[in-house]
């Protein structure tokens, strides 16, 4: 199948899964212990990343948090501080349409000391330097099924980050607009990635004109057809929320601190798919 009608027709949610101790998270090829654990030498906003309900969450600044929709919101970790919702805060994007996106943003009780994050201004271009950071499931062992080469997902979950390679953009899954990444044996960058159980609203980083900037939110994986279940083979999707295309609803938001409450918006479910959790 073209890789595009791939994307489209085997995208999954990226569902929870409970975290049984702190050993590794996104399935990453390279694998070197503690070294994809700590922040990177160079690093994208690695300590703006923590968990809501075990998933991941992505802290904006001036309060805010951005995650998937179908992680929904609750109490924050970030580090070793946890943050509880601000009740009635939540806001879900809407696409120009008007149908709504697989992203929320919502408000905590507290301000972390931690930097602003910079929305990226444009899509990332096919074959753009990525750096994933997220809290989902950990590699496993290697297998193969089909003749597929990979992993399986480990148990246990972590903060780690990895890297890829913009395989396509401009492309819309589950309502949502996306840039995917392709997780590959050849032509693999040096920390390989591929999303998993848990990552979603795991942040994307890109560089423009030398700065990182957040340009993905993860939302989603996509594999082969009756691919096994817990798995991550090379030639699976990575779907990552375009920020750049929610940008102006995000910092509109987030910019500034909020003074009055957050703006109220219906965020009608009829008729909607539900994703799994």
């Amino acid at each position: 199948m073209h890789r595009a009608g791939r994307i489209l027709a085997l995208a999954t949610a990226l569902i929870t899964a409970a975290v049984v101790g702190p050993t590794r998270a996104l399935v990453v090829v390279s694998d070197r212990g503690s070294a994809d654990t700590t922040r990177p030498s160079d690093d994208p906003g690695w300590s703006n990343v923590g968990t809501v309900f075990g998933l991941t969450g992505t802290y904006l600044g001036n309060g805010w948090m951005l995650t998937a929709s179908h992680v929904g919101t609750g109490p924050v970790v970030l580090g070793s501080r946890t943050f509880n919702p601000v009740p009635d805060s939540t806001v879900r994007l809407q696409n120009p349409d008007g149908t709504f996106a697989d992203l929320i943003v919502f408000r905590i009780d507290g301000v972390p000391r931690l930097p602003r994050l910079q929305i990226a201004s444009a899509t990332p271009k096919v074959g753009t330097p990525v750096v994933l950071v997220a809290h989902g499931r950990n590699r496993g062992e290697p297998l193969t099924w089909s003749g597929h080469a990979g992993f399986g997902w480990g148990a246990s979950s972590a903060l780690r980050w990895g890297t890829n390679v913009v395989a396509k953009s401009e492309v819309q899954v589950n309502s949502t607009q996306a840039f995917v990444t392709e997780f590959r044996k050849d032509g693999a960058t040096s920390h390989e990635a591929q999303a998993a159980q848990g990552d979603s609203g795991g942040a994307v980083f890109v560089k423009e004109q030398g700065k990182w900037r957040l340009a993905g939110l993860l939302y989603m994986v996509a594999g082969y057809p009756n691919q096994p279940a817990e798995t991550a083979l090379y030639g699976n999707f990575s779907l990552c929320a375009d920020l750049a295309q929610y940008r102006p609803q995000i910092e509109k938001l987030a910019v500034k601190p909020m003074k009055h409450g957050p703006p109220k918006q219906k965020d009608s479910r009829q008729g909607e798919r539900v994703l799994p959790h």
